[in-house]
């Protein structure tokens, strides 16, 4: 009996000295993400800046972007449909295909490995060509 109290005691105090340093990795943890957060509010307010300037500035120092953009549309920003749809399928077939793999062979890992690859490249030239289908649908509509 002693003897489980002797190592309940020394285990508590094991247990308390630890607890100061994990109060000090979260503070620690909370001042790198309030930095983080104060430099994106720094450069966020940075871009507002050279947007205002930008927009009282002259016209003859206007960019590309703001000639070239003259049906009144947002500027594209961001992946094309067809990157998107050729990521989405390749995620969709890998996991498919892993797992109709698994089922089907005998070696399960061995299947789900294959079966992972195939279904990725079937599955990323499936989305590639609903992806592209969509920006040529969208190029139509918009008139290009």
């Amino acid at each position: 009996m002693k003897t489980y109290l002797i190592i309940f005691s020394v285990l508590a105090c094991v247990a308390c000295n630890n607890t100061q340093k994990a109060e000090e990795r979260g503070r620690e943890a909370a001042n790198r993400e309030n930095a983080i957060r104060q430099r994106a509010i720094d450069s966020m307010a940075e871009v507002n800046a050279r947007h205002q300037h930008s927009s009282t500035a002259s016209p003859a120092s206007t960019t590309n972007n703001e000639v070239n953009n003259t049906t009144g549309e947002p500027e594209r920003k961001g992946m094309s449909k067809t990157t998107k749809g050729a990521l989405i399928g390749t995620g969709v077939g890998i996991v498919s295909g892993a797992a109709t793999g698994a089922a089907v062979s005998k070696d399960k890992g061995k299947g789900a490995v294959v079966g992972g690859i195939v279904g990725g490249g079937v599955g990323s030239g499936v989305g590639y060509g609903i992806g592209a289908n969509e920006d040529r649908k969208d190029k139509k509509k918009s008139g290009k």
